[in-house]
């Protein structure tokens, strides 16, 4: 036990490392490789892609990193194997990021231990690196992204630039990377630093918001399953199952611009609104499902409860202690969830395996006394 915690403490990304490679493992063995359901979607583009040289609706612009990679594998012969073995290499990379920020702000191996840990071992995260779908790099690249904001406060210019760069790429990973501009506005242009700095962060804050609310228009034409009114119309909670398929009794606005009818909606629409809000926000921050087993509910529970308790106990130290990166992370789990409801939540909450990592470096900020410098 002794030599263990030696390791541990000398060589604590390798520990870590050691871990995540067996937790993949029997992931691995567990889950094989899914191409199935949604991925059908990816794969179809990817081979499309590696045919023709073209996506078959614009909505799968939103999607590119996955398709990429399927249309990768064709071109060079490696099969899906090759798309799982990049999905796994980036979710590593992202345990180690959210290791290196707990490290650098709380200063205790302890808690950047604990963070990474509680990150491996969550397998609601982990099991979609097995799925040729477009989560797996989205939620790595999210948590990779906390790094990027955290090591780049204090860089200047290039900081705000590395960061819009990694925005820029987050935004085509999955249509919700859109809902990471807020955020980031938020953060760029309150955080504390100089007039330049300010100047060029209000700059690129005003592009990228407009920006946003053409690409939100883009992706709501893109055709297919992508409908701004569908689930408010229908009561979606869960997307694709209906609360009232006949269509409730709206105020609605038919034009051309998906974001236009969307605040028509909710302007004119308020009751009906925040009904559905709410219970959307219920679903996305209650990960459990009435058809998941006693036991899988249970596990869940174990989980995200004392992870939600944690994060509320140490807010104030963490807003005390991070500064400008608590104005991100804070807006994040704020405003995240509620551009989420501007659709409908997931079945297996995929949608809030955004915010995990930043709840855990919330929460794990609370545990442990003994301050030792990792590597």
């Amino acid at each position: 036990m002794r030599l263990l915690q030696t390791f541990i403490i000398q060589k604590p990304q390798l520990f870590l490392i050691i871990v995540f490679l067996s937790i993949q493992t029997f992931l691995y063995f567990s889950l094989g490789i899914h191409t199935e359901l949604e991925a059908e979607k990816y794969i179809r583009q990817g081979h499309n892609l590696y045919l023709n040289g073209e996506l078959t609706a614009s909505k799968y612009l939103f999607y590119l990193p996955i398709i990429i990679l399927i249309y990768l594998s064709e071109l060079l012969g490696l099969g899906y194997g090759f798309v799982i073995v990049v999905q796994v290499l980036l979710a590593g990379l992202a345990m180690i990021s959210l290791y290196r920020v707990s490290l650098a702000i709380t200063r205790n191996l302890n808690n950047a231990l604990i963070a990474a840990l509680l990150l491996c071992i969550f397998i609601p995260i982990q099991s979609w690196n097995f799925y040729l779908y477009s989560d797996s790099i989205f939620i790595s690249l999210i948590t990779i992204y906390l790094s990027v904001i955290y090591f780049n406060e204090t860089k200047g210019l290039m900081g705000i630039f590395i960061i819009l760069l990694f925005l820029s790429i987050l935004i085509f990973t999955r249509p919700h990377g859109l809902l990471l501009i807020p955020p980031t506005f938020l953060y760029l242009i309150f955080r504390r630093q100089n007039k330049k700095q300010l100047t060029v962060s209000i700059f690129f804050s005003g592009l990228f918001g407009i920006a946003m609310l053409i690409l939100i228009n883009k992706a709501f034409k893109g055709g297919e399953d992508m409908d701004a009114m569908k689930p408010f119309i229908e009561e979606h909670i869960i997307c694709f199952v209906p609360q009232k398929p006949e269509g409730a009794k709206l105020d609605l606005l038919n034009s051309d611009s998906p974001v236009k009818n969307l605040l028509y909606y909710v302007i004119n629409n308020p009751l009906h609104y925040f009904k559905l809000m709410a219970l959307k926000l219920w679903s996305f921050f209650n990960i459990t499902r009435p058809f998941y087993s006693r036991m899988h509910n249970l596990l869940l529970l174990l989980y995200i409860i004392p992870l939600y308790i944690f994060a509320i106990i140490r807010f104030k130290l963490f807003l005390r202690n991070t500064k400008n990166f608590a104005l991100f992370s804070i807006s994040l789990l704020t405003l995240y969830p509620l551009g989420a409801t501007l659709q409908c939540d997931d079945w297996h909450s995929r949608f809030t395996m955004a915010i995990i990592p930043v709840l855990i470096l919330l929460s794990t900020s609370s545990f442990g006394k003994k301050t030792i410098h990792g590597e």
